[in-house]
């Protein structure tokens, strides 16, 4: 199985931890600040992408099934939107 690269762009003024999950297996994660690009790493696409506060580890928001090669994190008009 190839990998897949995630690249992860936080748009929020909070710290989040984003987790690649296939099935039940956790297959990578990292934390970005404010502001930060990350680069996530998953098997294949096809995977689970949660994102978390980093301080609390409340779910913010979350993509099943995703196959983007990059995604942002940002908040508009109270909710958190993935793009």
């Amino acid at each position: 199985m190839a990998a897949t690269e995630l690249t992860f762009h936080n748009k929020i003024k909070m710290r989040v931890q984003a987790q690649i999950f296939l099935g039940r297996t956790l297959i990578s994660t990292c934390v970005a600040n404010p502001g930060e690009v990350c680069t996530l790493l998953a098997e294949a696409a096809g995977y689970d992408i949660f994102f978390k506060n980093g301080a609390t580890g409340r779910e913010l928001a979350r993509k099943l099934n995703n196959e983007a090669d990059s995604l942002t994190l940002s908040l508009e008009n109270g909710r958190y939107i993935l793009t």
